[in-house]
């Protein structure tokens, strides 16, 4: 591909799916919604009627607080701190025909990254596990693939993993599903690239790869959840990667609260909420308004790793001791 070939593509698609970039406020005609503030979320919570049914789309800014980068952060995001696996273009690393042809650099940094073994689910994952708890949250749609959200606790049904998970791993030439211990213990101990034993081609962790599809989970509880949602939380996401970026816009409920550093989507006047900062910060002002803090605080200190006994620095373990339930492949 010439002219500056896939890197430029990227790029290009990168343009597209996010029209704000480079734009001026004044530009985006971006509107802060000023008449609403954090105690109208508070009051839609408490109000009984207003938010039964609470989407949330999630994306790295939930994690970074567990000391996990983000992808697109100018300097300090992953892609901008791969330069010693010498890849062609930063985004190589998760694409899969970079991968059937050299593996190594992944199974580097998956290594790197594998859930549960150093990172802990943040306030926010206990926040949006609480809202479970309270019978208030939809539907969970993350499109993270750190795990933190399972590790939380949050149930099986109200989480939609948009990019997959690393709790199982299948071929990427025949589809067989590996042994998933199998493949970790691979990954993490002989930081060596997982075969198939049906064809020998290359395995890896369930996560999505530019040129795979999402999950059918994804398209199959979207149909509905947009339609039945009364309230869409957007949470720590720069709203770039489609088609999940295009869930604001999907949405029939009457009001969407955006957690983020940057205004990232359009805030109707009267009816969205734009809370900038840190996520974990908004969700603590917000419980502490709603007298939630001191159950957040507790939530989130039973899924601390390293301040359990009962945990292991294994994902798996983790949450059957929390849980004592199994979990299916999605």
């Amino acid at each position: 591909m010439g002219n500056g070939g896939i890197p430029k593509l990227i790029s290009e698609i990168d343009s597209l799916l996010n029209p704000l970039e480079g734009l001026t406020l004044e530009d985006a005609d971006l509107d802060f919604g000023s008449d609403l503030d954090i105690r109208n979320l508070v009051d839609w919570i408490q109000s009984g009627n207003k938010a039964k049914k609470i989407m949330v789309l999630s994306g790295a800014g939930v994690s970074v607080a567990a000391g996990i980068p983000d992808f697109r952060t100018p300097g300090t995001g992953l892609y901008d701190n791969l330069q010693k696996y010498n890849l062609p273009y930063p985004q190589a690393v998760f694409d899969v025909s970079f991968y059937r042809s050299q593996p190594q650099p992944f199974v580097t940094l998956a290594k790197e990254l594998w859930p549960g073994l150093t990172h802990s689910p943040t306030l926010t994952h206990s926040f949006l596990k609480m809202l479970s708890d309270k019978g208030l949250l939809l539907r969970l749609y993350s499109q993270n693939i750190d795990g933190l959200e399972y590790l939380a606790g949050i149930p099986d049904e109200k989480l939609v993993e948009c990019h997959g998970h690393f709790r199982s791993a299948s071929c990427i030439e025949c589809g067989t599903t590996a042994d998933p211990e199998s493949v970790k213990n691979t990954i993490i101990k002989d930081v060596t690239v997982p075969k198939c034993d049906k064809c020998g081609g290359n395995v890896k962790p369930d996560i999505v790869f530019f040129g795979e599809s999402l999950p059918d989970r994804f398209h199959q509880m979207l149909r509905t959840d947009v339609e039945e949602a009364d309230l869409l939380l957007v949470m720590g996401t720069s709203l770039q990667v489609a088609p999940v970026s295009m869930i604001p816009d999907m949405v029939r409920c009457e009001h969407r609260v955006l957690f983020n550093r940057e205004p990232v989507m359009k805030i109707r006047t009267g009816k969205d909420l734009f809370l900038p900062g840190n996520c974990d910060d908004q969700v603590m002002e917000l419980c502490s308004i709603l007298g939630w803090k001191q159950d957040l605080l507790e939530e989130n200190a039973k899924v601390q790793i390293n301040n359990s006994s009962n945990f292991k620095n294994d994902e798996g373990t983790e949450r059957k001791n929390l849980r004592k339930e199994p979990r299916e492949k999605t």
